[in-house]
Parts: structure tokens; sequence; C-alpha cells
């Protein structure tokens, strides 16, 4: 008979390789996608690319993602880093704004999560819902739980906003979201390889 420490070891590795599993699919679906619109749709893709950053600049990108990371909806941030490649902009600054956008971004849904939610009572019930489901990373993972949304697929600005609810400390919660940033090098070059490798 299993006992409970090892019920939960057994619950938390499965939960973690299937975030792997996740991370993985959704890496090599990236990769596709933006083989295809390199190969296919290089042009198009350019222009419109081209259009956007000339009008926001490559501090467009941060606020894109910003934009991405804090709104509770799911629009991969990952669209801001192909828009940056396909125009040739500086390596450095992409990556440099696109994770300032993203750590603003959480910290705009920690402080909803912990300012703001309790005092909403019009979309209190829905905005729990959602919370809910994450409530349980947050409360079995703490610090881990939003290091594994800052890198994983895992919805980041939903264990941001359960991490500010919950009343995570401050400074771990920015810790753990620094994570945010491997994760923007990682996908940032693995779309550039993507691109220029057509």
């Amino acid at each position: 008979m299993k006992t409970e420490s090892q019920e939960l070891k057994n619950s938390t590795e499965n939960v973690i390789s299937s975030l792997v599993r996740q991370t993985l699919i959704a890496s090599v679906i990236l990769l596709l996608i933006v083989l295809v619109l390199a190969r296919f749709f290089n042009e198009r893709v350019t222009q419109v690319a081209g259009l956007f950053l000339d009008y926001t600049g490559v501090w467009g990108v941060g606020l894109s993602i910003f934009v991405a990371d804090s709104v509770h909806v799911f629009f991969p941030p990952d669209t801001f880093l192909i828009l940056a490649v396909a125009t040739k902009m500086p390596d450095f600054w992409v990556i440099f704004f696109a994770s300032v956008g993203s750590l603003l971004a959480g910290g705009c849904s920690y402080s909803q999560g912990r300012f703001l939610l309790p005092k909403l009572t019009v979309f209190s019930k829905f905005i729990r819902n959602h919370e809910e489901k994450l409530e349980v990373y947050v409360k079995r993972f703490g610090f881990w739980a939003v290091v594994l949304a800052a890198l994983t697929p895992l919805p980041y600005s939903w264990t941001s906003v359960a991490a500010g609810a919950m009343k995570m400390r401050l400074d771990l919660f920015f810790a753990a979201a620094l994570f945010r940033i491997p994760r923007f090098i990682l996908y940032y070059y693995l779309i550039k390889g993507g691109w220029i490798g057509i």
C-alpha cells in the first residue's frame, strides 16, 4: 500500500513529466509554424512585421508581449518574436524588451490577484473558476509553480493571478518570474534558427 507521500511524489512526477512533454510538443509546433511561415509566407510576414515594427520600434515587442502576458486569454507572445526575427531586429534588444514586457505583465497579473480580485463582484466567479484550476499548482509547488508557468505552456498570466490571490511573497514571485528570460532566449533562437534555416 502506497503511503501518502509516495502518492504525492508520483503525482508530482506525473505533472512535471506532462509539462515537459507539453513544452517539447509546443516547441516542435512553434518550429513547424516558423518553417511554414518562412518558406511560404516570408514576404507577407516580413511586410506585416515591417509595418508593425516601423510604427512601434523594438519597444513595441515588449509592449505587445506585456499585453499578451497580462490579458487572460490565450495569445502566444511568441507571435511578436516571429515578427522581430522577420525584420532582423537586434537579438539583444528583442530579448531584453520581451523579457521586461513579460516580467511587468506578471507583476500586473500578480497585483490583480492580490489586490483587485478580492474587490471584484461582477467578474469574481469567472476569474475564480480560472484561478482555481491553477491554485492546485500554486498550493503544491509554490515558487516552482511560477517557474513552471514561466517555462512551460502552463498559463503564465493565470498562474501569476493565482500566486497573487494566495499572497505569495512578492520577492519569491519575481525570483520565479525571472525564468521567463531563459524561456524567451530559447524560443527566440528557436524561431530565428527556423526562419534563417530556410
